[in-house]
C-alpha cells in the first residue's frame, strides 16, 4: 500500500505537467515487478492537439521495448502495474487490455462520468455512447477476405500456424 502511494505521487508529477501545459491534469506511470518505473505519461490532448493523447496511452507508448519484442514480433507479457491519477476511460482501458503486459491498475480518483475500468469489469456499459455511432460491418466481401488474408499471413509469419484469421478466411473463400 505504501508503494502504491509512492507511485501514485509519481503519476501526480506528470499530472502537474499536464496542468501547466493547459490540458487535462492526468498523469500515469508504469512500474515493473521490481518496483522500477519503466515509463511516464501525461495527458497531452490539447498540448499536442491529439484526442488520443491520454496519460495512460502516453505511458504505454513510451514503454514499447519493455512490452514488445520487435525482432520476433511478439508481446512480452510482463507483469506491470499502471498507476494513474484518474480512473482510465474506455479508450485507455482497452489500450491497457491490449498491451498484454499490465496486470494491475491503480488510480487515485474514480471517474463516475467516463471512467471505464470498473464498468468494464462489471459488464456491458456505455451503450448510450455506442448507440450514437453507426457501424457498417464488413460491407464488401472481397475487402474482408483481403484483410483476413493479410492478418493470417502476418500471424503465420510470426510463427502462429493455427490462426483464426486463416480458418475464417478459408471459410469465406469456400463461400465465394
Amino acid at each position: 500500500m505504501l508503494d502504491d502511494r509512492k507511485y501514485l505521487l509519481e503519476a501526480f508529477v506528470e499530472a502537474e505537467k499536464s496542468k501547466e501545459e493547459g490540458t487535462y491534469p492526468i498523469g500515469a506511470v508504469i512500474v515493473n515487478s521490481a518496483g522500477v518505473i519503466i515509463s511516464r505519461g501525461r495527458n497531452r490532448v490539447f498540448s499536442d492537439c491529439d484526442t488520443t493523447a491520454h496519460a495512460e496511452v502516453d505511458a504505454i507508448r513510451k514503454s514499447g521495448l519493455a512490452m514488445l519484442d520487435p525482432e520476433n514480433k511478439k508481446f512480452l507479457k510482463e507483469n506491470f502495474t499502471l498507476y494513474t491519477t484518474c480512473e482510465p476511460c474506455p479508450m485507455c482501458s482497452c489500450t491497457i487490455l491490449l498491451c498484454f503486459s499490465i496486470y494491475r491498475v491503480v488510480w487515485a480518483a474514480d471517474d463516475n462520468q467516463i471512467g471505464a475500468m470498473r464498468k468494464f469489469k462489471e459488464g456491458p456499459h456505455f451503450l448510450d455512447k455506442f448507440n450514437k455511432i453507426s457501424c457498417e460491418a464488413a460491407p464488401f466481401r472481397d475487402l474482408e477476405v483481403r484483410q483476413r488474408k493479410m492478418m493470417a499471413d502476418w500471424s503465420i509469419g510470426r510463427g502462429y500456424t493455427d490462426t483464426t484469421w486463416q480458418h475464417d478466411n478459408e471459410i469465406l473463400e469456400r463461400i465465394d
